[in-house]
């Protein structure tokens, strides 16, 4: 709250009041919008705070400041700001879906039903909103209701993979695991590559023990998700279960490269290792699972028998007696704490134990013990009596996952499995990308720093770190600063761009492409200004695709948003051509022309301009990727492969994922030919 309101007094008092003005405040929501999709989500609520005090009426700035709550899990500031958008505009159908998700990660199923139903009268054809309406119903226990509207879809939609899956899990949660397989063998008809319907198969044939057949299964879904870290689990387990020890491991080992903190790889991993006697190894897991869950006894008498085992006797008897206290009853812990005490010479301690064991098992003769025969255990199943068990996730119904959400994770990256790297840009820091830390040089940026008459110097990265909220008022300031100088300075080309630089710091893209716009005026060759114009530019593109303006919203005018991408991205391309014949030296123009000539589908211009790129810089990795991605793409396999390992040698090192996942996804077409 504190960080929030800091925010708001630096933008309150540094930004200019007539940013903020009645007559720009589509200029503010714009601000927003781009900060939005940047992910700067404090500082667009800001803005959007603005434009709300400025006009209230408008319905845009509480959308969009319902998107930025929302990413900040802020799920009932965001309905609110839902509410008084649809108060203003009841027909966005935007707002409705929304909402709908909100209520959803809230619980309120229900009034997320309602919008749905609102959607449906809207617009009646979108399956997306039939689905989730669906998997609501579910989560209220209406599988009734759930599975008739799943078949409307179906008799709507007959090649929709997803309506099958559905019934499938409906039918699961009845305990119909036949009509489920049935199901799931109809939905990989229909798509053969839909993940999902291959991970409900693999869950699905593992609950029925069928394991051979479940580890083929998971194989599929992980050829077409490779970065799932359950898959990996439940394939392990589907391998242990048939003695396949090694693969089973193997599997533990690449579910926790993928996501390291998971609880059940690492437990499951510990017994493993315990199973085949890499004790210490196993140690180290099950005191990982003691951080993450310190009353987890059943982990603490595994590493108790670990620390027995490598000698460790105190130890161990520390671990086993804590465990005793919660569990009295449990024999097996009085067996192992007396084998400790005589390891230790403590004999009395250990004949005390062994006598509670004698009497335990006297009375057990008189009696009948009940064993549990489940091979595995849920994770918050606690008894001590399974200690040996594998674990498995607390809940059996995988619906939820199905829900098709629009603001599921990063904005720009949403429905992107293979992506090129990102074009370079200015920042005011030097940032760590992942593939390198070296200074990016290029001598139109030299130029500009050596002046030192901005604040900060220029770097040049494929990665933007968030503003950082601390330099938002010296960024303000300098720019009221350079302000003042081009009022008595109006044809001064190079305080046009340091205007335009500071502007674009702030997201205020269209004012920093004005600025632009006259430092290009005043000196046509300006390369830092030709530069940093077709940046904003592809960015303005990008971001108007993703939140269209109202007027294109309510007008529906999706194909307008394709055409004037396209026309924005060709006068970025033209911007950075300008800047090519001002310095043909420099590997980053070209790079940068490369990336924009991809977006518009010109792969061959694209390949040309990634080849000049490394004909000035042979180290440049992120040329090497785009260039490999686009060979694989246009069916040259081994080029491809070449420059993504060539990616991968200058320390793009997820080049080498993409290696594995092309050859997978070619032996895979091999096979089916």
């Amino acid at each position: 709250m504190r960080y929030l309101l800091f925010i708001s007094f630096i933008i309150t008092t540094f930004i200019p009041a007539g940013l903020f003005g009645q007559t720009n405040t589509d200029g503010v929501i714009t601000i927003g919008r781009n900060a939005l999709y940047y992910e700067d989500y404090a500082l667009s609520i800001q803005y959007f705070n603005q434009a709300i005090q400025a006009k209230a009426y408008l319905y845009e700035p509480y959308f969009y400041r319902a998107i930025a709550k929302y990413y900040l899990e802020d799920y009932t500031g965001s309905i609110e700001d839902c509410n008084a958008s649809i108060e203003r505009d009841p027909f966005i159908d935007d707002t409705y879906k929304l909402r709908a998700i909100n209520y959803i990660m809230t619980e309120q199923y229900e009034k997320a039903i309602i919008d749905y139903r609102k959607l449906i009268s809207m617009e009646v054809e979108n399956r997306d909103i039939w689905s989730n309406m669906v998997l609501c119903e579910t989560q209220l226990d209406s599988l009734e209701r759930a599975d008739l509207m799943l078949d409307t879809m179906i008799e709507k939609w007959p090649k929709y993979a997803r309506c099958y899956i559905l019934k499938a899990q409906i039918a699961v949660q009845r305990k119909d695991t036949i009509a489920a397989d049935t199901l799931l063998n109809k939905a990989i008809e229909i798509s053969p590559y839909e993940v999902d319907a291959w991970s409900a198969k693999a869950q699905l044939l593992l609950q029925r023990n069928f394991y051979a057949e479940a580890e083929a299964a998971y194989d599929k879904a992980i050829i077409q998700k490779p970065k799932e870290s359950s898959f990996y689990l439940n394939r392990a387990l589907a391998r242990y279960k048939q003695n396949n020890l090694r693969g089973a491991m193997d599997d533990y080992d690449i579910s926790l490269d993928i996501n390291p903190d998971s609880y059940l790889g690492h437990y499951n991993r510990g017994l493993l290792r315990m199973q085949v006697g890499e004790n210490n190894a196993a140690i180290t897991d099950f005191d990982f699972v003691l951080k993450k869950e310190p009353n987890d006894r059943l982990a603490l008498f595994n590493r108790a028998t670990l620390s027995e085992l490598t000698g460790n006797y105190h130890t161990a008897i520390r671990d086993y007696t804590t465990v005793i206290e919660q569990y009295p009853n449990f024999l097996t812990g009085y067996i192992n704490r007396a084998r400790c005490y005589r390891a230790i010479g403590d004999t009395k301690h250990a004949v005390a134990d062994e006598r509670k064991v004698y009497i335990a098992k006297l009375d057990e003769a008189f009696g009948t013990k009940k064993k549990t025969t489940k091979a595995t255990r849920k994770q918050k199943e606690q008894n001590i009596d399974d200690y040996e068990k594998l674990v498995v996730e607390n809940d059996e119904n995988n619906l939820a996952k199905f829900y098709s959400n629009d603001y599921r994770g990063r904005i720009q990256n949403r429905n992107v499995a293979v992506e090129l790297q990102p074009m370079f840009i200015f920042t005011f820091s030097k940032v760590d990308n992942g593939l390198s830390k070296h200074y990016n040089y290029a001598a139109f940026v030299e130029r500009i720093n050596v002046t030192k008459e901005l604040y900060y110097p220029l770097y040049l990265s494929t990665y933007e770190a968030q503003t950082d909220i601390t330099d938002i008022d010296i960024i303000h300031k300098e720019d009221a600063r350079v302000v003042d100088l081009i009022s008595t300075h109006k044809d001064a080309a190079q305080l046009h761009f340091y205007h335009a630089v500071y502007l674009a710091a702030e997201r205020n893209y269209i004012d920093a492409m004005t600025g632009l716009d006259k430092a290009i005026k005043y000196a046509p060759d300006h390369v830092g200004a030709l530069f940093l114009r077709a940046n904003l530019k592809a960015r303005q593109a990008e971001i108007n695709l993703q939140y269209p303006s109202a007027e294109k919203k309510k007008a529906d005018a999706g194909n307008m948003n394709v055409e004037e991408y396209n026309i924005l991205i060709k006068s970025a391309i033209q911007d950075i051509t300008a800047a090519i014949m001002a310095d043909d030296t420099c590997p980053y123009l070209f790079y940068n022309r490369g990336c924009l000539y991809a977006r518009i589908k010109n792969a061959e211009k694209a390949l040309q301009d990634f080849n000049s790129a490394l004909q000035l810089n042979n180290t440049l990795g992120e040329a090497y990727y785009n260039k490999g991605i686009l060979n694989i793409q246009n069916g040259n396999m081994q080029q491809g492969f070449s420059d993504l390992s060539k990616a991968g040698e200058h320390g793009l090192y997820s080049a080498y994922s993409l290696i594995k996942h092309f050859r997978k996804q070619k032996n895979n077409t091999s096979k089916k030919d």
